[in-house]
């Protein structure tokens, strides 16, 4: 979240910025010095001074120098972001969690249809946990454990390996790769395989992915 601002006076000032839910002051940022007279930005990552991302909802943030004090606005956050960035689809019963499969496995995700290309964004921020290729069955997939979660979120078949590293950090809505037909989606078309697993067990993903849907 970028905070912009611009201080009044002729002196450079400390600056301090607060984020504010129903009257709880959840985040602080401190600015040494500013300058006044120019336009000036700070980031929010949307996390509390703890370190914990803040929950869904509505924020006031609050900009004080010198004494005085402003609103620089509200913003209402998300934690969680629809992951496939264009027009989609769903496979219908054979994509739908739990379909059954060769050799009696089952499906573990849900499948979202898509055009080879559209853009797949991260549903949460968290870190990257794997990075690899699987010529039998995911192609090219990244697993994400969600920060401050107990879940894992797992993309498959992915047009190119992302470009995002074993432990990396990646923030909620950043481009982590493009939706492909690699492994044995090369037979089905295009789409994305979807897993979360919670406490290590998959659990069906479509009911977070409609909801997600709905304002994402």
């Amino acid at each position: 979240m970028r905070i912009a601002y611009r201080l009044s006076g002729s002196a450079p000032a400390d600056v301090t910025i607060t984020v504010w839910r129903s009257g709880e002051q959840l985040r602080t940022i401190d600015v040494r010095q500013a300058q006044p007279g120019k336009d000036l930005v700070e980031r929010w990552d949307g996390l509390t001074d703890a370190g914990r991302p803040v929950a869904d909802g509505t924020y006031k943030l609050v900009v004080a120098a010198g004494g005085s004090k402003k609103e620089a606005g509200k913003v209402t956050l998300r934690r969680h972001f629809f992951p496939v960035r264009g027009p989609h689809g769903r496979r219908g019963p054979v994509g739908d969690f739990g379909a059954p499969r060769d050799g009696g496995r089952v499906h573990k995700g849900f499948d979202v249809t898509a055009r080879c290309g559209t853009p797949l964004a991260a549903v949460t921020a968290g870190t990257v946990v794997k990075r690899a290729y699987d010529p039998r069955l995911d192609g090219n997939f990244i697993v994400l454990r969600g920060l401050g979660e107990r879940r894992k979120y797992w993309y498959a078949h992915m047009l190119h390996p992302s470009r995002f590293q074993k432990g990396e950090l990646v923030h909620v809505g950043e481009i982590v790769g493009n939706v492909g037909r690699t492994g044995n989606a090369r037979t089905v078309g295009c789409h994305l395989h979807l897993e979360i697993h919670l406490n290590g067990r998959p659990i069906d993903p479509e009911p977070s992915l409609r909801a997600w849907d709905r304002y994402s």
